[in-house]
């Protein structure tokens, strides 16, 4: 997966454990993460009977614990294994814990369920994310968002790409009238959890901030738009 940083990684996981908690699994993000743990199984399953033996299992934990390590998270307590010992054990403990039926295998199914919720648990390591802020937190991400370079200035960028792709359903790189709705609702969520002021609330106002947005009357607006737009009516408004 090409993640190039520590932030990325963390933008990455925030967005798909939000949605694997909000229990929709319809985030691209997690679509990412699911299809990480998959081939994880798919790689270890050698003999191709669908199951994972522990003789194949340290192959899944490798896979599936390379990306959280390339950022600092021992996820899969590798930084505990000094030696092969160690390491077997590990394995032993964790595959242990997975197979559910305890039938001396694990299918894709219990390594799901497993490792979902691992990863839920050990998200608390991460940042709290711009859209879980709390108010002050918050309301200061909103002010310094606007120093470009800055940490504020990348969780909204990043935020800023969540509200466009699930409002994208059709996966065409841009946002119909129809889907602005859902845009707008996203991203003054936060607002409204708050108790802040919430711009746009109303369709008609809605509908005529798209019309003035969609500058070539194409009825659609890039990703480009969005930003300029949320930045300057939406985040800003908050600071």
């Amino acid at each position: 997966m090409d993640l190039r940083n520590k932030e990325e990684f963390e933008f990455f996981m925030q967005r798909a454990l939000a949605s694997f908690s909000a229990g929709t699994n319809a985030d691209d993000n997690y679509i990412e993460l699911y299809n990480i743990l998959l081939r994880a199984f798919a790689i270890a399953d050698t003999d191709f009977d669908g199951q994972v033996s522990i003789e194949e299992f340290h192959s899944m934990i490798e896979a599936a614990a390379a990306l959280p390590r390339k950022f600092g998270y021992n996820w899969w307590e590798e930084d505990k294994c000094v030696d092969d010992a160690a390491k077997s054990k590990n394995c032993e403990d964790f595959f242990t814990r997975i197979d559910d039926n305890g039938d001396g295998a694990v299918s894709f199914d219990e390594w799901l369920a497993f490792a979902l919720k691992h990863y839920q648990e050990k998200g608390s390591e991460l940042p709290v994310a711009f859209d879980a802020s709390d108010k002050e937190p918050f309301i200061a991400a909103c002010k310094d968002s606007t120093k470009e370079g800055s940490a504020a200035f990348k969780s909204v960028y990043w935020f800023q790409w969540k509200c466009f792709q699930a409002a994208d359903g059709d996966r065409d790189g841009m946002v119909s009238g129809e889907e602005f709705d859902k845009m707008i609702e996203m991203a003054t969520d936060n607002q409204k959890r708050l108790g802040l002021p919430v711009p746009f609330a109303t369709p008609e106002e809605r509908a005529a901030t798209f019309e003035k947005m969609d500058d070539n009357g194409d009825g659609a607006i890039s990703f480009d738009e969005w930003l300029v737009f949320s930045n300057k009516e939406i985040i800003s408004k908050v600071a």
